[in-house]
């Protein structure tokens, strides 16, 4: 008889009591306020690491443009003419910056005064450009 009044206390006692509930949602919530900003930050990064990285790819597309041509490109659509030996960009586009916002292209540039400026802006307002 003894053993059937044990037997039936613990089968009452097989869920989580609130507190246990509340202590394990306090302790997410807590984990999730630490590692929810170190994120976003890599979000920010990432994105002019891929500025960066576009700049780059379309500063070789409009070199070789004008290796082949003996002038650079009146504007970034200018390397996808085929008509003067292109197209120089691999998936026949001009990318934008991750923020979906087209590059900005001056030949002869105000920076680099021989060759060409490129640039983006972050919504931060953080510059990336090939001058820098």
């Amino acid at each position: 008889m003894n053993n059937q009044k044990r037997d039936k206390h613990l089968g009452k006692r097989s869920g989580f009591t609130l507190i246990e509930i509340i202590l394990v949602v306090v302790i997410i919530g807590i984990l999730a306020g630490i590692a929810i900003p170190r994120m976003g930050g890599r979000t920010e990064q990432a994105q002019i690491s891929q500025a960066q990285s576009n700049i780059y790819a379309l500063g070789l597309a409009i070199q070789e443009y004008e290796m082949m041509n003996g002038v650079y490109p009146s504007s970034l659509e200018g390397l996808l003419d085929e008509s003067k030996g292109g197209p120089y960009m691999e998936k026949k586009k001009i990318p934008t910056d991750p923020w979906d916002t087209p590059f900005v292209y001056a030949a002869p540039g105000s920076h680099n005064t021989h060759t060409f400026d490129l640039s983006c802006t972050s919504p931060k307002g953080t510059p990336v450009n090939n001058w820098d």
